[in-house]
């Protein structure tokens, strides 16, 4: 690729870090348009769209044979397990890539470089019929996208399908990006989302050859598109989040997306890096509560300048980009290679299936898998998966023992079998100690088992100091993930330290990114006022009972009598729960929250003012029935769309997860 090197200057890192040894490079844009070319859609999948090839035929099942097909090899790096029909060259070429570029970015982002990653399955496939198989439901209808590759992070599992003979400047872009945000999330979970995928965009456009690493440059199908397409005002653009059209609709996903890459590379690049200030200075206002006009107005001054300087900038006919030394390579010793059995490609194609809910095609792989071998952990991991991704809870974990009789030291099978035991068996079976402890000696920094050995040591209320370490170092881990904010919290609320816990139970409620963890998290602040004011009362009536049995010995039972009244209608605030929970219960309140995924639904409902929210399901709302007396709803109310607002009365079953407070049976709209 042609480039023009400007002055050789040091240029600081990412937020100001100084960094003397990195050049700044130009790269002009015309290398970047050619004949052959082409301009993918973006969709907020990311998002490497190769052309649309013209169906020979209707989609072909998936059967055995199919899965089984070809030669297929295992390439197993230290961080990286890559398997491939493209033969044991491409294997190894793909596994010292993406250590590569892991590499660079765990150096380029120094708040990760000391922690552990996971180790991520690269399913990398020779060409488009191979890809189909693993992703069946992007050819399942004409006229739809076929991208090139995708990354799944699901339940501590990370894998990719990535068609290494798709074309482009950059055929792993789409791949490099999601894996960015793999190894931020847990420290950022909650940047604004154009921030978020602008810089994922930033570093998914780097590009290793020898000896050099190039950070940061032109995406020119992006470039593309901001300069075909109105842009988006500046004011609309910071306030995008994970519901807005702008992220979700297909005929605007495609200009956030590079509107988002454009802003990030000017705030960090543009103009010699004048404006890299102003953007840590945006940041830094909202870690610190300010809105996104406050933060910006902060930072930026006025949006109707930088919109027209982004403009400008987008106008260019070149643009700059890091240039840092390559990677080191790895050893050949720091590769093993091996051919895989019909057994193994089965059963890493039925799991990959499975983790995107594929369960028609992955299901008769997975059983055939076992079946061809039945001494396969990886076989029995992936029906576990399955089962478990399907609520069929009692299959998986009978499949999680049989994979852990078959691989003892495997920690994210006894953590994933601990927290099933725990969920759906028994808080305190002495298995899940053992499972998480045996987790933790192969994986001490398993930030998850860490988090649930706490919940589970909390819970007995006992060993509260052990339980604390555990839950503190599970936040270290993942400094941003909420759900492990709030285990800490439960775990300081069972050790009376209620303002230490509310300011957790704050922060998880702040950070959280799902619906179901922010609701959690207002449970609990809830019953942390409940717990602390049982507390106080406890507190109040032990001093009068002290005081009235120094004055008269006979008022001394009727008040102890009344102190421990109060201590046995104390509440669990580690998981809040329903008064009178029966087979055939009621409750009505305001419908705040309804989330659809399938036939499944979720539904937040408040009581009132002053109590917790309660989150119920409905494992396929289609069996629900659904009944009004306003003219303005029906019973054939779609309830997806139309529920939310609604004052109702729910009516419900016992939920078998602790994460629910119901399964729903009914829901008459009153109001």
């Amino acid at each position: 690729m042609a480039a023009i090197l400007a002055e050789n200057r040091g240029s600081a890192g990412l937020f100001g870090q100084e960094q003397d040894w990195v050049p700044r490079i130009e790269y002009g844009i015309d290398v970047l348009f050619n004949e052959t070319s082409t301009s993918p859609t973006i969709t907020h999948m990311r998002k490497l769209i190769v052309p649309l090839a013209a169906l020979a035929s209707l989609l072909l099942a998936i059967v055995v044979a199919a899965a089984a097909r070809g030669r297929w090899v295992e390439a197993r790096s230290p961080n990286f397990i890559v398997v491939s029909n493209a033969g044991e060259g491409q294997a190894r070429k793909v596994a010292i890539q993406f250590e590569q570029i892991r590499s660079l970015f765990r150096d380029s982002l120094p708040y990760v470089k000391r922690s552990s990653s996971p180790v991520i399955t690269i399913l990398a496939v020779k060409d488009e019929d191979s890809l189909r198989e693993l992703l069946p439901e992007f050819w399942a209808q004409k006229g739809h996208t076929h991208p090139g590759g995708i990354f799944i992070n699901r339940y501590n599992q990370f894998q990719v399908a990535v068609n290494i003979s798709a074309h482009g400047d950059n055929a792993y872009e789409a791949i490099y990006h999601e894996y960015y945000h793999s190894v931020t999330m847990p420290y950022f979970p909650g940047l604004p989302t154009w921030v978020s995928e602008g810089l994922a965009d930033f570093y998914g456009n780097s590009i290793i050859s020898d000896k050099t690493a190039d950070l940061g440059m032109p995406n020119g199908d992006l470039i593309e598109e901001l300069r075909t397409t109105p842009l988006i005002p500046l004011s609309t653009l910071l306030k995008v989040d994970h519901s807005s059209p702008y992220y979700n609709e297909q005929n605007k996903v495609s200009i956030f997306y590079a509107e988002s890459w454009a802003l990030t590379h000017y705030l960090m690049l543009g103009d010699n890096r004048a404006h890299n200030p102003a953007f840590g200075v945006y940041l830094n206002a909202l870690s610190q509560g300010a809105s996104q006009d406050e933060a910006a107005a902060k930072a930026f001054g006025d949006l109707g300048k930088l919109q027209d300087d982004l403009k400008r900038y987008i106008g260019r006919f070149s643009f700059p980009a890091i240039q840092v030394p390559a990677p080191a390579k790895l050893l050949d010793s720091d590769l093993t290679v091996r051919t895989l059995s019909d057994a193994n490609v089965d059963a890493y194609h039925g799991g990959f299936l499975a983790l995107h809910d594929q369960f028609q095609q992955a299901e008769p792989l997975l059983k055939e898998a076992a079946q061809l071998d039945p001494k396969l952990a990886l076989a029995q991991r992936n029906l576990a998966l399955m089962h478990y991704f399907r609520e069929e809870r009692t299959d998986a974990l009978a499949s999680l023992s049989a994979a852990i009789a078959l691989e003892e030291q495997d920690a994210d099978l006894r953590y994933l079998r601990a927290e099933l035991t725990f969920d759906d068996v028994s808080q305190s079976d002495p298995q899940i100690q053992e499972d998480l402890q045996r987790a933790l000696a192969s994986k001490p920094d398993f930030a998850a088992a860490n988090c649930l050995l706490a919940v589970f040591l909390a819970a007995k209320n006992e060993k509260l100091p052990e339980a604390l370490g555990f839950a503190q170092k599970a936040v270290s881990l993942e400094p941003g993930n909420a759900s492990f904010q709030l285990a800490l919290a439960q775990v300081l609320v069972r050790a009376q330290r209620y303002n230490d816990a509310e300011a957790w139970g704050r922060r998880a409620r702040a950070n959280a990114t799902d619906d179901r963890v922010r609701t959690q998290a207002e449970q609990f602040l809830y019953y942390v006022k409940q717990a602390r004011d049982y507390d106080a009362q406890v507190r109040q009536m032990q001093q009068e009972a002290a005081a009235r049995a120094s004055a008269s010995q006979s008022e001394t039972p009727s008040v102890e009598i009344s102190v421990q009244r109060i201590l046995d209608t104390s509440v669990d605030t580690s998981v809040p729960i329903l008064k009178h929970r029966g087979p055939d219960d009621s409750v009505e309140g305001v419908v705040t929250q309804v989330r659809c995924n399938g036939d499944a639904m979720e539904i937040t409902v408040k009581l009132g003012a002053a109590s917790a929210p309660l989150l119920f399901r409905a494992k396929n709302r289609n069996r629900i029935d659904y009944t009004s007396d306003i003219h303005t709803v029906r019973g054939d109310i779609e309830p997806c769309s139309e529920l939310k607002g609604h004052t109702a009365k729910i009516v419900f079953t016992t939920a078998e997860s602790k994460a629910f407070h119901g399964e729903l049976a009914h829901i008459e709209v009153t109001k």
